[in-house]
């Protein structure tokens, strides 16, 4: 049987979704004969790969010849499901942004659509002999579902992480197809128990489709160290875009800096984005001296290993406005015993509880977010049992080994279904 894995870039590296998708890779190669990597974007550097994982470009060649303003309005004017969007919800013809979404998320899917049915007829791939794996729950995936329609003996499935998930969180609060997309996928693979509960009450009448699998780290084979010098070292990891909240996270850290004139602060950024300049500038002007920051950019997940390993860690951070499931970042610093601190959204009460750190409320205010880090600081008794329910909580429901297993079986079994 051969997997057909749909991704943003990778093995590019211009989407970073290595840290997700590699760890993975492994397992799903001990139950499919062969792997085929079809990403949507070739930007980048292009990663090593296993052996047994072939790379087919072709679908974001195709991607990018057919996206020009005319084969775009052709495709959508062929839309049979375009047009059954429209009679089922006539008010977007009158809401300009989300008829827009709707144009171009309709000819991405049809793109998607086209392109894997013709690789079919022409023997490309084999229609009895794969199952097509959408890794984000977007218009790649529905115009997998799709192509079921043609070809019905085909297994369509998709994984669902964040941004794919909670519809109401991104403008303009509306996506396109997902009840047709459910009722076509063989499964919806959900990050975090959280996630898969919001499907449940959105779409109940597609529940048998729904399965909850965490992602999952390998064993780092040590343990963070804390502290010893007096200066309190606080880590942060993530993209830097709007819904990840690091202007808050910098107001948080110049309320307990200067909450502590006296006591020495380091904080240190994982990530990088377009707003990176203005943060740096926005950092250097409003910390205190008795805090230092520093912006590490976008590094592999090895170096942030690597740094922790070699580095006193105290706490990890997460202010974020949006998660779908437990971030890698956090699954990362709890696999090493670090405690974290994070926001009580999607799946973060999953892997953070009093045991290991500190939720803080969804909205949190810059005053709660330095109280709760102090909070850790001023309690190194507690902060070393945090450290080793940290372990045990990856242990138990984050290790990679055992995850990616799992997953790579209940795949198995679809396909063979």
């Amino acid at each position: 049987m051969i997997l057909l894995l749909f991704t943003t870039s990778y093995p590019y590296d211009y989407a970073a979704e290595y840290s997700f998708i590699y760890p993975e890779l492994t397992h799903l190669l001990e139950k499919f004969e062969k792997i085929i990597l079809v990403p949507r974007v070739c930007k980048g550097e292009k990663l090593p790969l296993p052996p047994g994982v072939e790379v087919e470009e072709q679908h974001a060649a195709f991607l990018s010849q057919n996206s020009n303003p005319v084969n775009t309005v052709k495709r959508i004017l062929r839309s049979e499901i375009f047009y059954r969007e429209i009679q089922k919800n006539k008010a977007l013809l009158l809401q300009p942004v989300k008829l827009l979404k709707l144009f171009m998320f309709s000819s991405n899917v049809e793109m998607t659509r086209q392109w894997t049915i013709a690789q079919i007829e022409n023997g490309r791939f084999p229609e009895n002999n794969i199952v097509l794996y959408s890794y984000w729950f977007n218009h790649i995936a529905t115009g997998l579902a799709l192509v079921r329609q043609e070809f019905p003996d085909i297994k369509a499935v998709s994984r669902a992480h964040g941004y794919d998930i909670y519809e109401e969180n991104f403008p303009p609060h509306y996506w396109p197809y997902r009840p047709e997309t459910l009722q076509l996928l063989d499964k919806l693979f959900l990050a975090s128990e959280a996630s898969k509960q919001y499907f449940l009450r959105r779409y109940p009448e597609f529940a048998s489709r729904y399965e909850m699998f965490h992602l999952g780290i390998n064993d780092p084979a040590f343990l963070a160290k804390s502290s010893t010098d007096n200066i309190f070292r606080i880590v942060s990891c993530s993209n830097i875009l709007f819904v990840k909240r690091l202007d808050l996270l910098l107001d948080g850290l110049v309320v307990m800096a200067r909450t502590r004139p006296n006591q020495k602060f380091e904080w240190t950024h994982f990530g990088d984005g377009k707003d990176r300049a203005s943060l740096e500038k926005r950092m250097r002007r409003s910390f205190p001296p008795n805090i230092q920051g520093r912006f590490m950019g976008r590094v592999p997940n090895r170096e942030i290993m690597q740094f922790y390993q070699n580095n006193p860690c105290d706490v990890l951070i997460n202010v974020s406005e949006i998660e779908g499931g437990a971030p890698v970042s956090i699954q990362e610093a709890i696999s090493c015993g670090i405690p974290v601190v994070a926001t009580a959204i999607g799946g973060n009460p999953e892997v953070v509880s009093e045991g290991n750190g500190i939720l803080l409320p969804p909205d949190p205010t810059p005053g709660e977010i330095a109280e709760a880090l102090l909070k850790i600081w001023d309690d190194p008794q507690t902060a070393a049992e945090m450290r080793k329910e940290s372990r045990r909580i990856w242990q138990a429901s984050y290790n990679a080994e055992v995850n990616f297993h799992a997953f790579a079986e209940c795949l198995k079994l679809v396909a063979d279904s």
